[in-house]
């Protein structure tokens, strides 16, 4: 059998590793390790056999100091014939000489790097180790340059330019300004980690907003008509800007109202709608017949009988009121009429005009088309929205339960007049020259819970109608119970300006709760079939302060319109909002037909 004899393996008794007895002998052996630095490579962690194969060692580094000196002397033969052929080169080609000469000098400092690793076999430390780099000349010589042009981007992508193949850290190629490549200079710490992570979000920041305004740019900007056409022949007389108007504040010495007169009784609102859901809808029904009529404040005869007895001297309806007070929330285009005659002014709606139509996603992201024959455009969207709060209103509140009765009857109510309205003709002293009279509406009465339950309130009901998920943003039918906040938020961002008007109403007339239904259209393409989802319950005051409704900023708007109005002389004014702008502009105009006032 072959015997294998294990090899010498050196002991120690003073701790572990390879004996430092012989080392001890030679100044330089007696070294405990070899200094190196951190960019060298290791090549061994310890040697076992040091002192056991002492005389092969020191052969095999006379054998390589003698094949170091060939190569040394190899190396000078070949840079002379280096410097021989690039000077001859530089004289048959006189363009390139400066790069040839720079070429031969890096060449030249390359051999005499070599030569000293080959020489004195330094590392960076200037000590010899067994970890120095001995170059290979054979290798170098093999390596050809192929192509020394700078490489050019292909042109500008739509990723970034010529930025594109950039490296993040912003302009500088990093921390610093150097090369990303350069890792021998570049600081790996934690806190250079930090700052070229925040170097990249903001050129994601600055990249998300160009792209925005270039999407918003391409896109295609819908150009909304005026409320009424404008004739060449009317003059402006006075213009006011939004920014004016919504940093009015007034402050009301006596802010609670006095009532003068009501009228009109009110059903109450049917608790089974409060536990209606997407999975238990409820069909809406249409209107058999036409919806009461709205008078203007000139042509109501309470009104005009209040105006005589000198119970004030500045008149409007609830309509035209929330109009004046929320117009800086406003995108679309409106109009009133400005009467004035005696000291007193009174603010009417047009008897042609749309004034009582309710807007759709006025004030959402996605502008909606002008185009009078689309379903989803401005005033089929209005018209269908008008007709589903009319319906929403008669069929919520019941008729089986006897009335509330407020006041006496409606005197301008015929006998197919039969809707749950009730008028409140109330009086605010503004300031020392003001006295408002505004007839203010409610259309409904809920029970109250709790320690007085069974007590009516008044409330305000109206309905929010869906056209279609994909425009508005939420789908209703998903999340109107899991999340209620969310719906609220989407409607308070897409219809701002209506749910302002609808809160201010509520405020003017008292209502202490607001009842806001949520229709859905049964089929996106079908404007005129319409389910009840769900409907809400908000008190009035926690709802303005919800959407951020001030009366000092209500009434601020309202008195800085009324001002602008006392300059104009007697006679007919009309404030009609521009479509594209933020502005008023007023009006000298002579109506078609004399006003009963």
């Amino acid at each position: 059998m072959a015997s294998f004899a294990l090899r010498a393996i050196a002991h120690d008794d003073e701790g572990f590793g390879p004996s430092r007895a012989k080392a001890r002998e030679d100044e330089v052996k007696a070294l405990i390790y070899a200094p190196f630095n951190a960019s060298d490579r290791f090549g061994r962690a310890a040697d076992w056999m040091a002192h056991v194969d002492d005389e092969r060692s020191a052969h095999d580094r006379d054998a390589r100091q003698g094949r170091s000196d060939e190569r040394k002397e190899w190396g000078d033969r070949e840079n002379v014939q280096r410097e021989r052929a690039n000077g001859e080169r530089a004289n048959e080609a006189g363009g390139r000489a400066n790069a040839n000469a720079r070429t031969g000098r890096e060449r030249n400092a390359q051999g005499e790097r070599v030569e000293r690793v080959q020489n004195g076999g330094l590392g960076q430390s200037g000590v010899e180790t067994v970890f120095n780099f001995v170059a290979d000349i054979g290798e170098d010589e093999s390596f050809s340059l192929v192509d020394n042009a700078s490489s050019r981007s292909g042109g500008r992508g739509r990723s970034g330019g010529r930025w594109m193949n950039a490296p993040p850290g912003g302009r500088g190629f990093g921390r610093g300004g150097r090369a990303v490549g350069d890792e021998a200079g570049r600081d790996l710490g934690v806190g250079a980690e930090r700052e070229r992570m925040r170097q990249a979000r903001i050129q994601s920041r600055k990249q998300q907003q160009w792209n925005t305004w270039a999407y918003n740019r391409q896109q295609q900007q819908v150009q909304y008509s005026a409320s009424v056409d404008i004739r060449p022949d009317w003059e402006v007389v006075e213009t006011v800007q939004f920014p004016e108007i919504m940093k009015s504040v007034v402050t009301l010495a006596e802010p609670a109202p006095q009532d003068l007169v009501t009228h009109g009784s009110l059903s109450w609102f049917d608790k089974s709608y409060d536990r209606v859901t997407p999975k238990s809808e409820v069909t809406l029904r249409r209107r058999a017949d036409e919806p009461t009529q709205n008078l203007t404040a000139s042509d109501d005869p309470v009104m005009r009988k209040l105006a005589s007895e000198g119970a004030g001297n500045v008149f409007a309806t609830d309509s035209v009121l929330v109009t004046v007070m929320c117009a800086a929330r406003s995108n679309y285009s409106w109009d009133i009429v400005i009467r004035k005659k005696d000291g007193k002014i009174f603010l009417d709606k047009r008897a042609d005009g749309n004034f009582d139509q309710l807007t759709v996603s006025e004030t959402a992201q996605e502008a909606i088309t002008d185009d009078p024959e689309d379903i989803n455009g401005v005033p089929q969207l209005s018209a269908e929205s008008t007709r589903v709060n009319s319906a929403f209103c008669q069929q919520v509140l019941s008729s089986d339960r006897e009335a509330h009765k407020l006041g006496e009857p409606i005197p301008f109510f015929g006998a197919n007049d039969t809707d749950s309205v009730a008028y409140r003709y109330r009086r605010w002293n503004v300031d020392e020259k003001t006295q408002l009279i505004a007839r203010c509406e409610l259309n409904g009465v809920s029970e109250s819970k709790g320690l007085e339950k069974g007590k009516p309130l008044l409330t305000l009901v109206k309905a929010l109608n869906e056209f279609d998920s994909k425009i508005t943003g939420i789908d209703w039918r998903l999340k109107i119970e899991t999340q209620r906040g969310a719906v609220i938020a989407n409607e308070l961002k897409n219809n701002a300006n209506k749910l302002a008007k609808w809160t201010a109403m509520a405020m003017l007339s008292g209502a202490e709760q607001i009842k806001l239904g949520f229709v859905s259209r049964l089929h996106p393409r079908d404007p005129n079939s319409h389910v009840v989802l769900n409907t809400q319950t908000y008190k009035t005051t926690d709802f303005a302060q919800q959407i951020n409704l001030k009366e000092t900023s209500m009434w601020g708007a309202f008195k800085m319109i009324l001002e602008t109005c006392r300059k104009f002389p007697d006679g007919t004014f009309l404030c009609v909002k521009d479509p594209s702008k933020g502005l008023l502009r007023f009006y000298k105009f002579e109506e078609k037909a004399p006003s009963m006032f």
